[in-house]
């Protein structure tokens, strides 16, 4: 061996052996513990935050200078609340490469991190104070090199708090390794955490193993092999498995994005629903020069009770430039089956892009139905062109068009046809469209918008010439319910919650005019109403319309409250009651033309509950109509006769009445005050050429019954008219008792008042006569006296 060799080899033999003694010196004789009060001074003084370091700090010095620490925690800026904590660190560095002022961390473990990030209202973020100024000196970015053999993190808990959009991220049990992580050095990483969210709301675990190689002076990078697993609820999924797989290359400055051998697989279920779906895209390169993909095709399935639906989408081979590329055909095949249903749409068209410009476009989209629903066939056709512009955020249906066949939930079908445009506003979330068309025999007119995608409020203004509702509503089960089991019994079915929920989250604010309705069975004309729902609350302000020879003006409120509240106030002028009540609610006991007020209020959660609930008030004011369900003309009548028949044999008389007897009457007039379902009246007044009646009482509304006495007056008529037996009785009042349930209501009068009255009717001209007899016998004494007395005088003087 060489003698220079040799020396060189003693050299750094000794040279080792000083470091080795100088190392194992500083470790047994310099103690970092001693310096903590400082290292936490300077903390203070630099951030104005507060470091604890409750236990020992230890260091080793070779082969790495590290430093292992127990729990630790940082407080927030210029606050005693904890920003961070860790149950214990460990942080080493490679020596030898300092001296070349390169920093090569050999490994960096953190057990138990605890950190929460928050940005304020303004923007602000807590830990904006640590990131310091963005620019770097260039000079330094050259000086250092980053170079880590590992990172090692278990067991992490890590909140984004961001107060500004309303979001909330946290990532709980987070475990995460990596091997070396250096610039231009192929290496590999996995992660295992769980996350939560708010917005959009999440709770799933996620995996994630992958190799990746970085180079941050080019930015460049790269990522192979990677495979992502998401479980749980995510996005509106429950129950859900997300798996992604396959190879990224990117240089974002350059525009440089190739993606290879994608695949996604998710399943779950949506609103309970099963789903399944699944992506293959087996290559797409953007690149400056050109823009090309492989064919991208996938499937998706969801099950909803006994209906499933399919849908596959293909999209060919393409390549162009980033200026101007063209997929030549989109396509979507869709298929609904299941019950009664059998449905499919194909949707396709072209599409053009230029991705400088971020924009998208396709002359023609065309989307076509077909199939059935039991013997009702579906068919039709949409066709529009489309525009994307991401830069602008927007995306316009220019000139749509549609012509359908549909199934009419009453039965048969119904034919949509439409015309307009649309607009989605991405950035504002608004969507718009303006619409006009016919449905069946009805034209409109529509302004159609919604705002927020996530809570929707809607606005709309609608104008149609005519429109029968009713045409629309599916038929009550009579006799069977849908499923085929026997149908509720009515009384059953009234008392089913009033499901209200979708009242809870509906915004919208709009315009309705109808120029002819049919709803509920009521016929209406000029309708005009304005619809605001807000908070759970529904008004209807205006509801007016002209209906049955008049007019009808007041407004209808909805609270979607446990219990439901219902509010009604309507001025009905110069209405014709008797077809309004028969088209609405199938009753024909009033009928009757003039004016009712209603201001009523209710509460519950089922109809009985709702007429037990009513409270407010009610005016009636009608001319030349009847009340059906009892006769009080025939009534009297009748007990007259009868009493004539057997006198002294019964005090009172009584009967029931039917739908068929009617009282007629010229005028009606009467409030009612209703409390608790129960109406309370006490002035009516109603007259006729036979009659005057003067009624007082209780109207049961949710039991369907009255007690009501009715004290009517024969009047003066023609002779022959009503009868010799009202005749006999004009000028007589008597209390009629009504009550029992609406449809057969009892009478009772009472015999003996009728025969009272008719005896003091035959008394009063016998007394008449008697005190005209005294009056005149008084009369002719008086006579006879004046005459004596006269002839005494005249003898007294002589003349």
């Amino acid at each position: 061996m060489p003698k220079f060799v040799k020396i060189l080899a003693i050299a750094l033999g000794v040279l080792l052996l000083v470091l080795l003694a100088a190392a194992a010196y500083l470790a047994a004789t310099f103690d970092p513990n001693k310096y903590k009060s400082e290292i936490v001074r300077l903390v203070q003084d630099k951030t104005q935050r507060t470091l604890h370091i409750p236990g020992d700090i230890e260091l080793s010095f070779f082969p790495n200078i590290g430093a292992e620490l127990g729990a630790l925690s940082l407080s927030e800026r210029n606050s005693k609340d904890t920003f961070a904590a860790v149950d214990s660190a460990r942080v080493s560095l490679a020596l030898l490469p300092l001296l070349s002022q390169r920093f090569v961390v050999d490994k960096v473990r953190i057990d138990g991190l605890k950190a929460t990030i928050r940005r304020n209202s303004e923007g602000v973020s807590n830990i904006d104070d640590l990131l310091g100024p963005d620019e770097e000196e260039p000079e330094k970015k050259k000086d250092t090199e980053f170079d880590i053999a590992g990172v090692e993190l278990n067991n992490a808990n890590l909140v984004y708090d961001d107060r500004q959009s309303g979001r909330r991220l946290e990532l709980s049990e987070l475990n995460f390794s990596s091997g070396r992580i250096a610039e231009g050095v192929a290496s590999n990483m996995k992660l295992d955490t769980r996350v939560r969210s708010g917005k959009p709301q999440a709770d799933a675990r996620v995996q994630l193993a992958t190799g990746f190689r970085f180079d941050l002076e080019q930015g460049h990078y790269n990522l192979r092999e990677l495979k992502a697993r998401i479980e749980g609820a995510v996005a509106g999924i429950s129950d859900g498995v997300i798996e992604v797989s396959g190879t990224a290359d990117m240089k974002p400055a350059d525009m440089h994005f190739v993606l290879e051998k994608i695949a996604l697989n998710a399943n779950g279920k949506r609103d309970g629903a099963p789903f399944a779906l699944k992506l293959d895209l087996p290559q797409l390169a953007v690149t400056e020069a050109k823009v090309e993909g492989g064919k991208l095709s996938g499937e998706l399935s969801l099950t909803q009770e006994a209906r499933k639906l399919a849908a596959n989408f293909r999209v060919p081979s393409f390549q162009g430039t980033p200026q101007a590329f063209s997929i030549p055909a989109l396509e979507v095949d869709a298929s609904v089956n299941g019950n009664d249903l059998d449905a499919r749409a194909a949707l396709s068209g072209a599409l053009n892009g230029d991705l400088d410009k971020l924009l998208f476009q396709s002359p023609q989209i065309k989307l076509s139905l077909s199939g059935q629903q039991g013997a009702t066939p579906i068919k039709g056709n949409l066709s529009t062109p489309l525009s994307v512009d991401l830069d602008k955020q927007r995306i316009d249906l220019a000139k749509l068009v549609a012509d359908f066949t549909l199934p009419n939930p009453a039965g048969g079908s119904l034919a949509l046809k439409t015309s307009g445009q649309a607009g989605v506003q991405l950035d504002k979330e608004a969507v718009s469209a303006k619409l006009a068309g016919t449905l069946d025999q009805s034209r409109f007119d529509a302004q159609l918008a919604m705002n927020g995608f996530a809570k929707p409020a809607y606005r709309f203004d609608i104008d149609i010439d005519k429109l029968d509702v009713d045409r629309y509503r599916k038929p009550a089960a009579a006799g069977t319910a849908k499923s085929g089991a026997p149908a509720k019994p009515q009384a059953e079915q009234a008392a089913e919650p009033i499901d209200l929920s979708a009242l809870r989250e509906l915004r919208a604010d709009g315009k309705l005019r109808v120029g002819a309705l049919t709803a509920a069975g009521i016929k209406m004309s000029n309708v005009r109403v304005d619809l605001r729902a807000a908070s759970g609350k529904l008004e209807l302000n205006p509801l007016a319309a002209s209906l049955y020879g008049g007019s009808a003006n007041g407004s209808l409120s909805v609270q979607a409250t446990a219990p439901a509240r219902f509010a009604l106030r309507q001025n009905l002028t110069g209405i014709h009651v008797g077809p309004l009540l028969q088209d609405a609610l199938e009753s024909n006991r009033l009928e009757g033309r003039g004016n009712v007020q209603l201001d009523v209020t209710t509460s519950g959660n089922t109809v009985p509950q709702l007429k037990r609930g009513l409270n407010g008030t009610v005016q009636l004011s009608l001319k030349d109509g009847a009340v059906r369900g009892v006769n009080i003309a025939q009534t009297l009548r009748t007990a007259k006769t009868r009493i004539d028949a057997l006198r002294g044999k019964e005090s009172e008389q009584a009967g029931t009445g039917s739908q068929t007897e009617k009282t007629d009457f010229s005028e009606l007039t009467g409030s009612f005050r209703i409390v608790n379902g129960v109406a309370r009246n006490d002035d009516l007044e109603v007259k006729s050429p036979l009659l005057r009646v003067a009624g007082s009482g209780e109207i049961d509304i949710g039991a369907q019954r009255l007690d009501y006495t009715a004290r009517t007056t024969v009047v003066s008529t023609l002779q022959g008219q009503g009868g010799p037996e009202l005749q006999a009785l004009k000028g007589v009042t008597l209390p009629v008792r009504l009550s029992g349930p609406f449809d057969a209501i009892s009478w009772r009068v009472d015999a003996g008042a009728m025969l009272s009255e008719l005896a003091k009717q035959k008394l009063e001209p016998k007394k008449a006569e008697a005190k005209q007899r005294v009056e005149k016998a008084l009369d002719e004494e008086k006579a006879k006296v004046k005459e004596k007395l006269n002839e005494q005088l005249r003898g007294l003087f002589g003349r």
